[in-house]
């Protein structure tokens, strides 16, 4: 009986190994087909006081290439003061004087990263979704990849 249970155990622990990397494969590819298209959203605070805008994109680039161009970028920005640099996270947290934003690069894998942008302002300004995705494209422009609007 307990041979029995020991291959019944490595035969369960095989085939939850085969379906985790199959799962795996299943996100890495989904991800893939979504690369380049920048996502974007923007919401007001119940209070009617704070508005937030965020835009999203998977570019085919290492984490820590897109953290390093991120961080070049705002640094040659004119108006912008980074206000903390999180480098274990890969998040810049920058502001304008006005509006406040932070943009994180997220490893989806190898070579494959989300790039996060959030954006809080007050309600009634400027939306800063387009100034969002004008510095993701130029973020995009300065790594040598494609990166447009979504729908």
């Amino acid at each position: 009986m307990p041979a029995y249970r020991n291959r019944t155990v490595t035969l369960a622990a095989l085939a939850l190994a085969a379906w985790s990397g199959i799962a795996d494969a299943q996100w890495v590819f989904l991800a893939r087909r979504a690369v380049g298209r920048i996502e974007q959203m923007s919401q007001q605070a119940p209070d009617g006081k704070t508005a937030f805008d965020t835009a999203t994109v998977i570019v085919d680039v290492p984490a820590a290439r897109v953290y390093e161009t991120v961080q070049e970028s705002l640094k040659a920005a004119a108006g912008i003061t980074i206000t903390s640099d999180d480098g274990p996270t890969r998040r810049v947290a920058f502001t304008d004087g006005t509006r406040s934003a932070s943009i994180q690069s997220i490893s989806l894998g190898d070579r494959l990263t989300q790039i996060l942008v959030s954006s809080a302002h007050a309600a009634g300004a400027d939306a800063t979704t387009s100034t969002i995705v004008a510095r993701i494209v130029g973020v995009c422009r300065r790594m040598n990849v494609e990166c447009t609007p979504g729908s």
